[in-house]
């Protein structure tokens, strides 16, 4: 597919915007706690921080154009100061609903069930629940006259970090962190470690051209995994293969009839696999829940998140009637077999 810049401007224009924001890729996802100068308290979620330079330590990220609504932008203003928390899988879901519209007498610390985290003689709030947090000062306000959007570059000035995540050469672990990305507005991702490559010098450059592995290794590069256990085809010197070896009507339409029925067959034992996967995953999920009574056979039973998020429990109860955060509704077969309820 090819796209033109007309044809971009032609598109429909939320259509437009998520497919624009999804294409530069994953980005970080953090929360800017700021305080104007009454003491009203604001936090905000971003996915625009970028690193400036290490020496000063300047850390960077974009704002929309600026309007009376923009409680970050005006509070920083005023004070000169805000802080640049890491978001976690744990409360996800809470600094999402930081982007909805507050008034000012409405913090979103309280709004969305975050805690306020101080240090002496710094006037922004932290977000306790944060592992790696910034505090920082503001340096420069960059108007982009193409937008009217402000790149607003701040100092490092305190660092406030869980020691499990930093490395011993400096670097942070980041997936044993729990931080999350995003793609678009709000499509979310975990981080997860690939590889770790040593700096590249112009001497030790590898040869690309050089085969790492033979022809006969079955891997996959996009993936970086070794997958010769997943493909519909044989892949080693010994395996059956089906191919044509004659030129007549009948052989050809035999071969390719006999190819869709095998398909089909592998087709439906994949489904049946994954259906039994699907079941056994339920099941796993039901039985670590926390349960303080003994399930009836028959009785339908509903599945939440606690506050916290970090653990299920079943109950009676059902969504209609709290506000938990509902994951399903089972009921327990004569088998003992958990079962999914519509």
């Amino acid at each position: 597919m090819k796209i033109d810049q007309k044809q971009l401007q032609d598109w429909d224009k939320k259509y437009r915007i998520r497919f624009i924001n999804s294409i530069s890729g994953y980005k970080s996802v953090h929360l800017i706690g700021t305080e104007n100068a009454k003491g009203k308290t604001n936090l905000a979620i971003f996915n625009s921080i970028v690193h400036i330079s290490a020496s000063p330590a300047l850390i960077g990220f974009v704002v929309r154009p600026v309007t009376e609504e923009h409680h970050t932008y005006r509070n920083l203003i005023e004070t000169g100061y805000y802080t640049i928390n890491h978001v976690h899988k744990s409360f996800l879901k809470q600094a999402h609903y930081t982007s909805a519209k507050f008034t000012d007498e409405e913090s979103e610390f309280n709004m969305c069930g975050f805690t306020e985290e101080r240090i002496a003689h710094f006037p922004s709030p932290f977000v306790q629940e944060s592992k790696i947090k910034l505090g920082l000062k503001l340096k420069e306000d960059i108007t982009i006259q193409q937008n009217g959007t402000h790149l607003i570059v701040g100092e490092i000035q305190h660092i406030l970090i869980d020691d499990s995540v930093v490395e011993q050469d400096g670097q942070l672990d980041l997936e044993q962190a729990h931080d999350v990305c995003v793609t678009g507005l709000n499509q979310y991702s975990s981080v997860t470690k690939l590889k770790k490559l040593p700096q590249a010098q112009r001497e030790e450059l590898p040869d690309f051209k050089l085969k790492e592995r033979s022809d006969n290794v079955v891997y996959d590069r996009y993936s970086e995994t070794y997958n010769s256990s997943v493909l519909p085809y044989g892949t080693n010197i010994g395996a059956p293969r089906i191919m044509e070896t004659g030129v007549s009507h009948w052989r050809n339409s035999s071969i390719s009839s006999f190819n869709h029925t095998f398909n089909n067959k592998i087709e439906s034992l994949k489904n049946d696999y994954q259906r039994l996967i699907d079941e056994y995953n339920v099941n796993e999920m039901l039985y670590q829940s926390k349960m303080n009574f003994e399930p009836i056979v028959g009785q339908v039973y509903h599945l939440y998140l606690n506050a916290n998020q970090d653990e299920k429990f079943l109950s009676l109860i059902s969504p209609e009637s709290w506000k938990m955060e509902h994951v399903g509704s089972f009921k327990l077969n004569h088998e003992k077999i958990w079962e999914r309820v519509k």
